[in-house]
């Protein structure tokens, strides 16, 4: 059996895990435009801040490639996918396969924002991002960046620690609008306020326009700000271009049964190019999971995926924060909060039965409620949680 992943991330490598787990003969091929080895691509932030080198953040060297007798096409980037033939074709030529899983995750989303392609304007998902970031800094210049979720904070918090001047732009009024209410949001706002950042919400960029060689950044409510470089952290876009140019089934995503298995079959998809149930995920666990469950049904074993938790345990500057669950209130929906100095915990209760939390400064509950959220399990006491 011949085995073709397209995408070299943590849907991409927990697939060939899942495959060699289950056919130590076959032949595996994973194809990445990217240069490097299999590497973590949350710590890309960590290599923003200066906390962390390239290799440092590499998990897979080209020793466990070996060991697992994989062989990675580094810099290749796959042009076109032939389902009849089972073929896909590079630049270097064409490659068949028996089973193809589609791992080629997704692209910064860059609003349709004039000026929004200036030399000044940057987006951050993979080392070669960041590297171009880091050729614009300079202690003390101004940064901009816009979008004041997960991502936007840690690269404003990153940029901060190269001496950087940063202020975050949300359209919305509060940070973090899919993690956090609006208690949370407030709380990690003034915490981050402390450390040194600034915010400007809400408040919708309208244009950017050179100035001298920065920019100033235009608004909807006629306000503006200048900056030396400004960063989109606007949400990502699922990478389908080449599903879609060859016929397979695509909506926002690759679209996928609970096999992981495409409109064309033997032909697999998972991670952050993905569209399961309507849903295209977005995270690194979900993404490890749905690629675990395309290698193994592609490996033969019929494995059925039923979606993943919404969840996210994450250290934003220092500030350990987590969120489970649906975390709206609403009918049927009771609160229970608990607040303590630097931290924060909110449960959001139905029927007596966990919905979600959220977590701020103390997140050592964290598993403990994961559990009780996909067991279901009646809560008698939430203050004794």
């Amino acid at each position: 059996m011949k085995y073709i992943i397209v995408g070299n991330g943590v849907a991409g490598m927990a697939a060939a895990e899942a495959i060699r787990g289950r056919d130590a003969a076959g032949g595996i091929h994973i194809y990445t435009e990217e240069e490097y080895y299999h590497y973590s691509r949350p710590r890309v932030i960590e290599y923003l801040g200066g906390l962390a080198t390239p290799d440092k953040i590499v998990i897979r060297g080209p020793e466990y490639y070996a060991k697992l007798n994989i062989q990675l096409f580094r810099g290749t980037a796959v042009e076109s996918i032939d389902t009849a033939a089972r073929t896909i074709s590079t630049r270097a030529g064409v490659d068949s396969f028996d089973k193809l899983i589609l791992a080629s995750g997704a692209t910064s989303f860059l609003p349709p924002v004039e000026g929004c392609r200036s030399d000044c304007v940057f987006t951050l998902r993979t080392i070669a991002d960041a590297d171009r970031i880091l050729a614009r800094c300079a202690s003390g210049k101004r940064a901009l960046v816009i979008g004041g979720g997960l991502l936007g904070i840690e690269t404003a918090a990153s940029l901060a620690k190269r001496g950087l001047c940063v202020s975050v732009v949300e359209v919305f009024d509060r940070l973090l609008p899919r993690q956090l209410d609006a208690d949370g949001a407030a709380l990690l706002r003034t915490m981050l306020e402390r450390q040194g950042l600034a915010f400007l919400l809400p408040k919708k960029t309208a244009a950017v326009r050179p100035a001298g060689e920065g920019a100033d950044v235009f608004f909807d409510d006629g306000s503006s700000a200048g900056a030396d470089l400004v960063i989109f952290s606007a949400g990502v876009r699922s990478n389908a271009r080449l599903a879609a140019a060859a016929g397979i089934a695509c909506d926002r995503g690759i679209l996928v049964d609970g096999h992981m298995e495409t409109s064309a079959p033997g032909i697999y998809a998972a991670g952050d190019a993905a569209q399961f149930n309507g849903v295209v995920y977005g995270l690194w666990p979900a993404a490890k999971e749905q690629g675990s469950f395309a290698g193994r049904n592609a490996a033969g074993e019929p494995a059925l995926y039923q979606g993943s938790q919404l969840s996210a345990k994450l250290k934003v500057s220092g500030i350990e924060l987590a969120s489970l669950g649906a975390i709206g209130e609403g009918p049927g929906i009771a609160v229970a909060t608990k607040r303590g100095e630097g931290t924060f915990r909110r449960l959001f209760l139905s029927g007596g039965r966990l919905a979600g939390a959220i977590l701020i400064g103390d997140t050592s509950s964290f598993v403990p409620l994961q559990r009780l959220l996909k067991s279901g399990e009646p809560i008698a006491d939430p203050e004794a949680l």
